[in-house]
């Protein structure tokens, strides 16, 4: 079976701006997921071998006022990769009902995504361009309630390729991640 990721390819960028959803309503959850912090070891290469972009979560916090994620993104590619930023920028995060890579995958078949819950606060700023050898490390945080008892995925991106990129490499895409963090819905 395909890497999560690898799947998510096919995921149209302009969906994860809009944020695309299904018109059918989910089951409802038990209601806001309360104050949180995980350390995250999260490291993901696309593709798997060879030159790659390689994305990494550190932290996630789900604070009473929203959610904030400790991510770096590094490019281990021979060419320049573009962070677009227009008509907004599709770092975020996607909730899903559970951590199995199978619901990602049909749901990114079926064009049934959840929404992307933008990040609105990046520290440092993300770069309009990442060249080769070089990293981003920072946050990305937001303000609002995440569900309890839903998975939280991150989604970093739209990457385009300044050029043509790698084999098998797309031209531009975004990455969510294969990991997932299931919300709790008590404090510690």
């Amino acid at each position: 079976m395909p890497r999560l990721g690898l799947g998510l390819l096919l995921l149209a960028a302009a969906a994860l701006v809009a944020g695309c959803g299904s018109n059918e309503a989910p089951p409802l959850p038990p209601g806001p997921a309360p104050p949180q912090n995980v350390a995250l070891d999260w490291v993901e290469r696309f593709p798997e071998q060879g030159p790659a972009l390689v994305f990494s979560a550190h932290g996630f916090e789900v604070t009473s006022s929203g959610w904030t994620a400790e991510l770096e993104v590094e490019n281990d590619t021979p060419m320049t990769w573009r962070i677009a930023q227009s008509p907004a920028t599709a770092f975020g995060v996607m909730l899903f009902t559970s951590d199995e890579a199978e619901e990602v995958e049909q749901r990114s078949h079926d064009d049934d995504l959840p929404g992307l819950r933008p990040a609105r606060t990046f520290d440092p700023a993300l770069p309009a361009r990442l060249p080769p050898g070089a990293s981003w490390v920072g946050t990305m945080s937001a303000p609002g309630p995440l569900a309890a008892g839903l998975h939280v995925r991150l989604v970093f991106g739209r990457l385009v390729a300044v050029g043509t990129p790698p084999e098998g490499m797309p031209t531009e895409f975004s990455w969510i991640t294969d990991h997932s963090y299931a919300l709790r819905s008590t404090q510690l």
